[in-house]
């Protein structure tokens, strides 16, 4: 007969392991605490391995170990964000119905509630658990939200939302749900990367992006990561695919790019860069400061990258946190952004990828009709 009783009780060996992987937030001082709020009190020369394997062993109450699993939950670093454009202009009414359709068939295994933004926009948040059974057994079951904001432009509904797939089903559901109602089917335009796009195109899309934000100037590259592959898989060097090889390049890149944003020259035509495109690299993510040109002269840290590099697709994109300018110099490091600066931001980032892409889809298609009347 199996034995289910491990399905009720925590052993010694689930906190022995909630303790030890999580280092950053169940420091060797919050450790301590913990002993000492038991009247236990250990030596300063007993180690956080010491710590952990002893505090396993003490018998903790449901509560207790509620409050260790609530101490070692750190804040979640900002998700990055994506958006979708539906081609059509989807009325608020019918936005309200399809989410009260999807809250009804999903009942008590989701949360779902909604409300108007604005007079064309709408709010939906989803609370809903998750399961990661690569974590120890207490913390595998996580509650995560995904908040979902649909809104009007051009006679198109614009979804931003996080670059999750579980938000990304979410989204596909509604859109199924409205083109079952009007039944036509509407067109997703996603912000991505042409497949016939050069290593050059790719990289341009990127230096391009960090530098036409309007409003902004480049004030610099913090981090950036590159990709081989353009090439035929028989030209690519295994020294090309190989990740110290890889990580070598992206910091060589980024030390170029830096200079190259500091000096207004231009990366494209030096050297350098002309070095590494010939073995097939290209930019795919990167992290940059812009400085805006009007009050209050803050300087946002923000990200940007297409989480299928290759393919150039899935392109999402977070703001990190923003340097106050406060009486005549900047802060030394980033605050938090509120609600508002945080999606002007992506707005911004969300305008002006669309408008590059546009414009250089409309500059190939320029080339490509030259080269054929040349021919």
């Amino acid at each position: 007969m199996p034995d289910n009783t491990q399905q009720f009780y925590a052993t010694d060996k689930d906190v022995f392991d909630l303790l030890a992987c999580a280092r950053r937030s169940l420091t060797e001082g919050v450790l301590r605490e913990i002993a000492r709020e038991r009247g236990i009190f250990f030596s300063p020369h007993e180690t956080r391995d010491d710590l952990v394997d002893a505090i396993s062993e003490l018998p903790f109450t449901l509560g207790e170990l509620r409050e260790v699993m609530g101490r070692r939950e750190s804040s979640r670093r900002a998700e990055k964000t994506t958006s979708i454009t539906l081609d059509a202009n989807i009325s608020i009414d019918e936005l309200k119905a399809v989410v009260r359709e999807y809250k009804d068939d999903v009942g008590t295994s989701e949360k779902v509630v909604s409300n108007s933004k604005g007079t064309a926009g709408l709010v939906m948040n989803v609370e809903y658990d998750e399961m990661d059974y690569s974590r120890t057994r207490l913390i595998q079951r996580q509650r995560l939200d995904a908040t979902i904001e649909f809104f009007q432009q051009d006679g198109k509904t614009i979804v931003r939302l996080p670059a999750s797939e579980k938000s990304k089903r979410i989204v596909e559901d509604l859109a199924g749900r409205i083109e079952s109602r009007r039944r036509t089917p509407i067109a997703r335009e996603a912000i991505e990367l042409d497949a016939d796009f050069t290593a050059d195109e790719r990289t341009t899309f990127f230096m391009r992006l960090i530098s036409e934000l309007s409003g902004h100037k480049l004030y610099g590259v913090t981090n950036l990561k590159i990709a081989p592959g353009l090439r035929p898989q028989d030209e690519l060097d295994e020294d090309d695919l190989d990740e110290d090889v890889r990580a070598e390049a992206s910091q060589e890149l980024l030390v170029i790019v830096r200079s190259m944003a500091l000096s207004g020259e231009n990366l494209i035509a030096s050297k350098e860069y002309l070095s590494l495109k010939e073995r097939g690299f290209y930019i795919t993510s990167i992290t940059w400061k812009t400085r805006q040109t009007t009050i209050p002269y803050d300087i946002p840290h923000l990200h940007a990258e297409f989480e299928d590099g290759e393919n150039g697709k899935s392109f999402k994109y977070s703001v990190k946190g923003a340097y106050r300018f406060q009486e005549g110099e900047y802060t030394k490091t980033a605050r938090p952004v509120d609600d508002s600066e945080r999606e002007s931001l992506y707005q911004l980032v969300e305008s002006t990828a669309r408008a590059l892409l546009l414009d250089m889809r409309e500059k190939g298609m320029t080339v490509a009709a030259a080269e054929v009347a040349e021919r």
